[in-house]
């Protein structure tokens, strides 16, 4: 799943906190995931700055249903402004099964503990120079030397979080394109022998995602209910992680249809924003660039 896609449930949300409450947010906004056509659950991604400590972090979650092998996913991840790891924490349950991965990065080095069901494992391995946290390449592609423009390649070694590992990764800018009406430019993606195809904007919010091989792809849409739909939605938990339920109006998608809706009325638009945050959308925003498989299509019922 995008872990990028990619989450008993109190259990494990424990190790998560709302370390980012006082941060300015950059981007916020619920995506629609789907396979072979079928919305099979949604995902949920929130990055901040932290102003003071001068620390991004990106908060992701994620909730299949049984079509897409009743999947839930979350990951908080933590940078320096330069985009250095610092730490990480990934969750997933699928079925009965709960995977953790408690992580530190220190002088060039990953620190991690893995608990996947009764299994615990240490991990402790030197990086490649230049490695970071794969939840951020929107970031890195926008702060590098060249930015976001079309014809662009950018060889890179990020951490997949799921893993706990670095891998080689090769994203390309192939053109510009149009997405609802937007200007967003297209980008090929080599990350973990996968390639996948995304539509982001000049600012890094990235619209959509795409697995050709997997048939899966996801879709940033204006409101939450669009991604959610008939998924079990469990607020306790979310509060849990974002230190809020995200209102996922943080993104030019939201933005643009906010604008419509005031042109048809005649007024002027009012974002359902979170207040006290910032609205703008600076360099690197948006789902990571990637996907992972799900399983084949079934329905969930609304809880």
């Amino acid at each position: 799943m995008v872990r990028s896609l990619k989450f008993n449930v109190t259990a494990f949300f424990f190790i998560l906190t709302a370390s980012s409450v006082r941060a300015d947010v950059l981007f916020e906004g619920y995506s629609k995931v789907m396979s072979g056509g079928v919305h099979i659950g949604y995902a949920i991604n929130r990055y901040e700055f932290d102003p003071k400590k001068k620390h991004f972090i990106s908060t992701s979650f994620l909730k299949t249903g049984e079509l897409g092998g009743s999947i839930t996913e979350s990951l908080s991840a933590l940078a320096t402004e330069d985009l250095k790891p610092i730490s990480y924490q990934y969750t997933t349950l699928v079925g009965a099964t709960t995977k953790t991965i408690d992580a530190k990065f220190e002088k060039g080095k990953i620190v991690a503990t893995v608990r996947d069901g009764a299994k615990v494992e240490k991990i402790a391995k030197d990086l490649p120079k230049g490695t970071f946290l794969s939840t951020f390449l929107s970031y890195v592609m926008l702060k590098s030397k060249d930015g976001l423009k079309v014809d662009t390649k950018y060889d890179y070694q990020a951490i997949a979080e799921e893993d706990a590992a670095a891998y080689k990764g090769l994203a390309f800018i192939k053109n510009e394109e149009d997405f609802n009406g937007m200007k967003s430019l297209k980008v090929l993606n080599e990350f973990k022998n996968s390639k996948f195809v995304s539509s982001i904007s000049d600012h890094g919010e990235v619209f959509s995602t795409k697995s050709p091989a997997q048939s899966i792809s996801t879709e940033l849409v204006a409101q939450p209910a669009t991604a959610t739909g008939n998924f079990q939605i469990p607020t306790s938990l979310l509060k849990k992680l974002y230190g809020d339920v995200p209102t996922g109006q943080i993104n030019q998608v939201s933005k643009q249809a906010q604008a419509a809706k005031a042109a048809e009325v005649g007024t002027n638009p009012q974002p359902s924003l979170i207040p006290g945050k910032q609205t703008g959308v600076p360099a690197g925003q948006g789902l990571q660039l990637k996907a992972q498989p799900v399983s084949e299509p079934k329905a969930e019922e609304h809880k």
